[in-house]
């Protein structure tokens, strides 16, 4: 990847928006070439997609918690992950290297809702043997944007 188009990618990880004049001339390139430039990073797939970044809180999900979860010896992984996907709370899943298989972001209403989400929905999971929470107190960074 090349100056050029990294540049296009920190322009539009901070606003997607971003005209393609205004990206022309902040890369000394032509409209044209900005615009082939970025037909060919959403096709190649270094642009993933183009989305909204909404204010957790303003939905009321004013809790947001990251779980350590274990799963048995004989668990079936995909399967796992699979269902994991399906659960709307899980924001992001990582397999992890340490003591623990899988952490989890969770956001959720409130305590009450984490409680109810553990017990009826993770814990409930085929092949979950333990889970750890980490309750956030206050998120002092938290971003989308990559280093280009």
């Amino acid at each position: 990847m090349n100056d050029p188009d990294k540049k296009i990618l920190s322009l539009l990880q901070s606003d997607n928006k971003t005209p393609m004049t205004t990206l022309a001339e902040q890369t000394g390139l032509s409209v044209s070439a900005v615009n082939d430039r970025v037909r060919k990073l959403q096709t190649n797939g270094t642009i993933k997609g183009n989305c909204a970044v909404v204010d957790p809180e303003v939905l009321g999900l004013e809790l947001l918690a990251f779980l350590f979860i274990d799963l048995h010896q004989d668990a079936d992984e995909e399967a796992f992950i699979q269902q994991m996907k399906s659960l709307t709370e899980i924001q992001e899943l990582h397999h992890v290297t340490g003591q623990h298989n899988y952490l989890a972001k969770v956001r959720v209403k409130n305590t009450k809702g984490l409680q109810s989400f553990l017990s009826q929905k993770l814990k409930r999971q085929p092949g979950v043997a333990q889970t750890e929470t980490l309750i956030v107190l206050q998120s002092e960074k938290e971003t989308t944007v990559l280093p280009t």
